[in-house]
């Protein structure tokens, strides 16, 4: 038998939002490559991969960019503030992208070996 998802309703949001993500950016990129002229098998992999990529270190805090953010604020005010570690929220949109990444992965290798 088929096992309902275990969790709560986030659980079951962060599935559904990754799966419309997915399905949307392969439809978007599907879309791009007809009046664009790339081949969708050669390079949807390296366009999910630097969403994703993008996606991670732009809803993150913590990082390089709040660094700069916070040493120039810091030298405006005169006060030293306090470094803060990196963390990035990882949802829906961020799986969805992840998960495309990863079937157009295996799409490619398949379609060159």
């Amino acid at each position: 038998m088929m096992e309902e998802i275990r969790g709560g309703p986030a659980v079951k949001k962060t599935v559904v939002w990754s799966l419309i993500t997915a399905a949307g950016v392969a439809l978007a990129v599907w879309a791009a490559s007809i009046f664009v002229p790339f081949s969708y098998g050669e390079w949807s992999f390296f366009i999910g991969l630097g969403l994703t990529i993008f996606l991670f270190f732009f809803s993150g805090s913590g990082g390089f960019f709040s660094r700069i953010a916070t040493f120039n604020a810091s030298a405006s005010i005169g006060k030293v503030q306090d470094d803060n570690q990196f963390s990035a929220y990882l949802g829906g949109i961020f799986y969805g992208l992840l998960l495309y990444t990863v079937i157009s992965l295996v799409l490619m290798l398949f379609l060159y070996f």
